[in-house]
């Protein structure tokens, strides 16, 4: 739990084991592993560990202001007067840029910029006028454009109309437009593109939801969509419950999730879900292996819970095995801690 008094927290955002906050200054603050935008020693084996501190913040320094932030498996994205700046560490590189610097880089490329996404080996973005570039690797048609390269470069989807959002699971992604029609491609894997079928596809297709939607979320291999009226509905695997079902392993086909209240936004991790009501309470169910559901305990639920310890809750995050959320005075981390990704409250486990 870090004390938010002195900066008031507009954003969070959780990456594979790091975090990062967007103030409403424009500043921002990150802490755990790599993408956090604390450099590491000279030398330091990125896959090694080291026995420094990581659950103090610090700010990213350049630029100055951020409008949006997105956060991966070891990566962090930034937009900075509509330019996407990145950081961290990558495999395979990205857009020509070199595979490790906490220090930002700006993508060269890519302007008047609005939105991005990261994961580890595929990148989104969404500009202006709601065209959405892709790149990195095109695994199972992730990147949802023809391409040979094996690391493809920035370059727009043609046959999509214009979007607001976009998120990426695991070789697959999710397009929500403008309009609040939902839109996959990729991997299928476990029907996490939600066509009623198990078949990865390479181009965009339109999932039929009985509703308009304002926003969407991402797990590994599950995916979370939120209703104008607060409906949520669900699609993928659901191994540990993610689905909010104990009927079957996996839907291919969206389903509406049983909620108490109205819901207001959502959150989707690795096999786990989080959503938030319009009270303030943050709900939780799915794997639960590092406490990330926030019941103190560890076991797997496959219905929503109330985490009782929150309220007044106005932002919710999720990273790869960790939860996020913005208070009303405090911002607050709860699930693995290895890196030091929930922040300095907590022992790490």
């Amino acid at each position: 739990m870090l004390e938010s008094g002195l900066y008031r927290a507009v954003t969070v955002v959780g990456g594979k084991d790091h975090s990062l906050i967007l103030l409403q200054s424009g500043e921002v603050l990150g802490w755990g592993g790599a993408g956090s935008g604390d450099l590491p020693p000279p030398g330091l084996d990125i896959c090694g560990t080291s026995k420094k501190d990581n659950s103090q913040p610090v700010f990213i320094t350049k630029p100055a202001r951020y409008s949006s932030l997105s956060a991966g498996y070891g990566l962090s994205f930034g937009i900075s007067a509509q330019q996407v700046f990145l950081w961290g560490f990558s495999p395979i590189g990205i857009g020509g840029q070199g595979s490790i610097s906490e220090l930002p880089l700006l993508i060269d490329g890519l302007s008047a910029i609005t939105k991005v996404a990261v994961r580890q080996v595929h990148f989104a973005a969404v500009d202006q006028s709601g065209q959405l570039a892709t790149w990195g690797l095109n695994i199972d048609g992730a990147l949802g454009r023809p391409t040979l390269q094996s690391n493809a470069p920035p370059a727009f989807i043609t046959d999509l109309p214009p979007i607001q959002e976009v998120a990426i699971g695991d070789n697959f992604m999710i397009a929500l437009s403008k309009a609040g029609k939902v839109f996959t491609w990729g991997s299928n894997s476990a029907g996490q593109l939600g066509l009623g079928h198990l078949e990865a596809k390479a181009a965009p297709e339109l999932v039929s939801l009985p509703a308009e939607i304002k926003s969407i979320a991402v797990g590994s291999t599950h995916v979370l969509a939120l209703s104008q009226e607060g409906v949520i509905f669900a699609w993928g695997s659901n191994q540990f419950g993610q689905l909010a079902s104990n009927q079957k392993k996996y839907s291919a086909q969206p389903r509406a999730v049983k909620m108490p209240e109205k819901i207001t936004a959502l959150a989707a991790g690795t096999h786990f879900s989080l959503a938030l009501s319009a009270s303030g309470s943050v709900y939780a169910w799915g794997w639960n292996g590092y406490g990330q559901l926030g019941l103190n305990d560890s076991h797997s639920r496959s219905m929503p819970s109330k985490i009782p310890q929150l309220s007044e809750v106005r932002f919710i995050a999720a990273g790869d095995m960790h939860s996020l959320a913005i208070g009303k005075h405090h911002v607050y981390g709860w699930g693995n801690n290895a890196a030091g990704q929930i922040g300095n409250a907590a022992p790490k486990q």
